[in-house]
């Protein structure tokens, strides 16, 4: 007797969050429909999106996404992680930012379920111990510092400026 597999996963995207100009981001909507359509592309075995689904998943893989807002608040989204942790997921994907990313993996480890970050690029996210269950898929801002550096002595530039935002990120960068 044979059952289905089904990822049950949680998705953080921050639909609250405001831009500089205090207009909601409408990037975070559409990663956020973006998730529902792979489910269900997968789901249904739809090539156009998940390219090969059909030959490459079993007959009776499932997905299932819970897409909540983070609002981009680490309370928020690790409350999430508490819900997730108690509810079962088997994979919490998000944040996008690494001050919400770094509380909600510290929330998810505790239940051993793993983060899959899609935009959280601090450094310290890097270290294992800390962060057992978190994997990322983008590089950490230590690899962007170090490629900036290169290509600006590649370009034999001797004198530059730096404009960075004025938190946790903009100044490691700026380091």
């Amino acid at each position: 007797d044979c059952h289905a597999f089904v990822a049950d996963l949680g998705v953080l995207v921050p639909l609250r969050w405001q831009g500089a100009d205090g207009a909601a981001e409408s990037w975070a909507v559409r990663y956020a429909a973006v998730a529902a359509m792979a489910a269900h592309h997968i789901n249904h075995r739809v090539n156009s999106l998940v390219p090969k689904a059909q030959e490459l998943l079993p007959p009776d893989f499932q997905v299932v996404v819970d897409i909540r807002d983070s609002a981009a608040q680490p309370t928020v989204a690790v409350g999430h992680a508490v819900d997730w942790n108690e509810q079962g997921k088997h994979a919490i994907v998000g944040s996008y930012r690494s001050a919400v990313t770094g509380p909600t993996a510290l929330a998810a480890s505790i239940a051993g379920t793993p983060v899959i970050a899609w935009g959280a690029s601090a450094s310290s996210l890097s270290d294992r111990s800390t962060y057992p269950t978190l994997s990322r898929t983008n590089i950490h801002d230590g690899v962007t510092a170090d490629r900036t550096i290169r290509w600006i002595k590649a370009m034999g530039w001797t004198r530059i400026a730096v404009i960075a935002v004025d938190d946790a990120w903009g100044r490691a960068f700026m380091r």
